[in-house]
């Protein structure tokens, strides 16, 4: 099944409660932070649905505040071309950034002690951003976790009036 179909399936099954949620959206005068936003987490075959407002989903879907940094982001392109032990070992051994990048690796790796993250600051941000503009187009913003290795993190948007839901 890809990603499409997966996200619809997941909106199928939680056709419910996403059509509560569509209700209190259409309800809302305006956006803010507190807009309720879905977040489905299907890693697992315990499946989970969440309501929270869009300021808060950080509190949900964990946020990596390390992912970002450039020399991460370095990282894991020279992951892509050797092994992870190999990619590591030449950044720390690299005289111009190694200090620096064993700092924020050892903060990432405290990070991953603490669970996996899900996505990072960015990703958080530009998703309160999508759910400003699913509001403005009369959508219902949802954060889809689906299963994988790594897992993947989708964002959507819903029309409010496929659940039948009318602005008050």
């Amino acid at each position: 099944m890809d990603q499409r179909q997966q996200v619809q399936q997941l909106c199928e099954d939680h056709a419910e409660a996403l059509q509560q949620l569509a209700c209190d959206v259409a309800n809302r005068p305006q956006w803010d932070l507190n807009l309720p936003v879905a977040v489905i987490d299907a890693r697992t075959e315990r499946r989970s649905f969440h309501v929270t407002g869009v300021g808060s989903v950080g509190n949900v879907v964990r946020v990596s505040t390390t992912i970002d940094h450039p020399l991460m982001r370095q990282l894991f392109k020279l992951v892509e071309s050797s092994s992870d032990d190999a990619a590591v070992d030449t950044m720390r051994k690299d005289p111009d950034i190694g200090e620096e990048f064993a700092t924020v690796f050892e903060m990432y790796r405290d990070e991953r002690r603490g669970g996996a993250p899900l996505w990072s600051a960015t990703d958080a941000a530009s998703f309160v951003v999508k759910s400003k503009e699913a509001y403005d187009d009369r959508e219902l913003a949802i954060v889809a976790l689906l299963p994988g290795d790594p897992h993947a993190v989708v964002t959507f948007g819903v029309p409010l009036s496929y659940y039948g839901a009318e602005s008050t």
